[in-house]
């Protein structure tokens, strides 16, 4: 209610007359012209100028937890590419063993077709498991792919989450702004009071012109003032919720990381198994021609 009444306020004022729900929120778009201005200026002034802003940030923990999920997106973008080299190769590997598989089926055929010895058809029988392990080990490559991709897919999920956690540090930057920039607003328009004060007071019975224009400007304070109040709760409200999001996403990040390396090893450790015993079976098979060839 009490927002309601201000914002009433605000619509009805002769000097402001504008969108009220914009006084004390970040100017967005183009909705308003002046208010863009007057924060591009008061940023300008907080990066250049030589006095310091009005409020700062000052959470030390906000800002170390942030220069750590800094560190973590630019940790996190580096294994993110790793992982997609590991899954490129795994694809590889898969098709180049299914490739090979192939050509092993072809020369098996042609082996078998042209078979005039005893000896030719054994080496055809043996061509016939190489293709059918090399097979074995195309298919095992593509589930180890795909079960790599499902677990990986974590570290993508967390770039998004990163992207979302950045649009919150701007609109808590912007609120700040707004706080900055409605404070600035307040001292500039005390000054110019004070200074109009001053130059009535050495005319005898005062200078109506002035006093009008006081008037106004103590009316345009009043409400720039409860307009710094809103902005001042909006940027509050903005802390705690990043304050929550950032302790819900250090504990979520722990358990995530964790179950996703430990179902990657796990799937890794077996394929690796499943596909080391393919190869011992055609080991076994021929191991004849490697007895010949000593």
């Amino acid at each position: 209610m009490a927002l309601e009444k201000y914002l009433r306020k605000l619509a009805a004022h002769p000097v402001i007359r504008r969108n009220p729900s914009d006084v004390a929120q970040p100017a967005k778009g183009g909705r308003d012209l002046l208010r863009i201005f007057k924060e591009l200026r008061q940023s300008v002034a907080n990066d250049w100028g030589g006095a310091k802003p009005p409020v700062v940030e000052e959470d030390k923990e906000f800002l170390e937890k942030r220069k750590k999920m800094q560190d973590f997106e630019m940790e996190l973008t580096n294994v993110s590419q790793q992982a997609e080299s590991l899954v490129k190769a795994q694809q590889d590997m898969g098709e180049t063993l299914g490739q090979l598989g192939l050509a092993f089926v072809k020369l098996t055929k042609f082996e078998t077709e042209e078979a005039k010895f005893n000896s030719q058809k054994v080496r055809a029988a043996d061509m016939k498991n190489v293709a059918t392990s090399a097979v074995k080990a195309s298919r095992l490559y593509r589930e180890l792919n795909a079960q790599t991709v499902k677990h990986l897919d974590k570290l993508h999920e967390y770039l998004g989450v990163i992207l979302a956690m950045n649009n919150a540090y701007a609109d808590r930057s912007n609120a700040l702004l707004t706080v900055q920039t409605l404070l600035s607003e307040l001292a500039n328009l005390n000054s110019r009071i004070e200074k109009l004060e001053t130059a009535a007071s050495k005319i005898f019975g005062g200078d109506r012109s002035r006093l009008r224009k006081i008037e106004e400007l103590k009316e345009t304070m009043r409400v720039t003032d409860e307009a710094k109040n809103c902005a001042v709760r909006e940027y509050e409200r903005i802390k705690e919720n990043n304050k929550n999001e950032l302790e819900r996403l250090d504990k979520e990040r722990h358990d995530d990381f964790f179950g996703m390396l430990k179902g990657f090893v796990i799937n890794q450790a077996g394929y690796a198994e499943k596909m080391a015993s393919v190869w011992e079976t055609v080991a076994s098979e021929t191991s004849g021609y490697a007895t010949k060839s000593s």
